[in-house]
């Protein structure tokens, strides 16, 4: 098997990531406007399982972009900044 490409890079390495505590999607789903808004306020930062279950999981990370571009767009905000703090808020469980 050929693994050179970024793509499947990017999979064997998100594979291998550790994704405690654990958070299910129906939990995620249910928390992603909360958090959302806490961010978009600059009041608040996502909690380990949620940042956990966004790095692995591609459907709610999709999910909560959405949700940021529209709450952006509702608020009069650049939908390109909301993203780049939701990025922001999922990289930080590396740290």
């Amino acid at each position: 098997m050929r693994t050179d490409d970024s793509w499947t890079h990017l999979v064997l390495d998100q594979l291998s990531d550790d994704f405690e505590p654990w958070m299910s999607c129906d939990e995620c789903f249910d928390r992603s406007d909360g958090i959302l808004e806490g961010i978009l306020a600059g009041e608040a930062s996502m909690p380990a399982a949620f940042r956990a279950h966004l790095a692995g999981c591609a459907a709610c990370r999709g999910e909560l972009e959405i949700l940021g571009d529209l709450a952006s767009i509702d608020r009069g905000m650049d939908p390109a900044l909301t993203r780049a703090r939701l990025d922001a808020e999922i990289a930080r469980r590396a740290q």
